[in-house]
């Protein structure tokens, strides 16, 4: 469980167990998901439309 521990400046801060960290909650999925769609979409255009070239296609 995550635990709220005070550093020396007396400021709070939140701990998680390693169990705690791996946990993705399904908005966090949900956004990697689609910013890896999108910079597949952005590369493939760039190559479709030769804005970037491969190093073995020249």
């Amino acid at each position: 469980m995550a635990t709220t521990k005070f550093d020396r400046a007396g400021e709070p801060h939140t701990e998680v167990t390693t169990t705690e960290a791996r946990q993705a909650t399904r908005v966090g999925m949900i956004w990697v998901l689609t910013i890896s769609l999108a910079l597949a979409v952005i590369a493939g255009l760039a190559l479709g439309y030769g804005w970037i070239t491969l190093p073995w296609s020249a």
